[in-house]
């Protein structure tokens, strides 16, 4: 309900949710979006160390050999899960990039980035020039 929807709003609200379910995640059969939504949430809340490990989690145990294609879940065989990846570069833009989709268009948002980086770009989103259609 806080990303992409933006139905929750209050910071300690969205804390209070991730500590909730990111215990109750079943390490089996759990899609990689979800480590994303928590990858997206823990940057924009200033927690760059959760944001990272679970950016990590995101992707590692998904990808499987011999070509390193995303897999539904880490113990999955279904290779090719699109939505998977999709995630993984939405943890890039809208989290660690601090992009955003608003109704006026794609804005900054406040973000933060792990200590193990020491800057994140991202080319060919520029805020004033980017506006959605309606």
């Amino acid at each position: 309900m806080s990303f992409p929807l933006k139905t929750i709003t209050d910071r300690e609200a969205i804390k209070r949710d991730l500590e909730y379910y990111r215990v109750r995640v079943p390490d089996q059969g759990t899609p990689a979006m979800t480590f994303s939504i928590f990858t997206i949430l823990y940057s924009r809340l200033n927690d760059p160390e959760n944001a990272y490990r679970y950016f990590k989690e995101s992707f590692t145990d998904f990808l499987k050999k011999p070509f390193n294609v995303f897999a539904e879940s880490k113990w999955g065989t279904n290779p090719y899960f699109l939505t998977g990846a999709g995630g993984v570069i939405q943890s890039m833009v809208f989290g660690f990039g601090g992009y955003d989709i608003t109704e006026n268009g794609i804005k900054k948002v406040a973000s933060s980035i792990p200590s193990q980086w020491k800057k994140v770009t991202i080319k060919g989103f520029i805020e004033d020039n980017i506006h959605m259609r309606q």
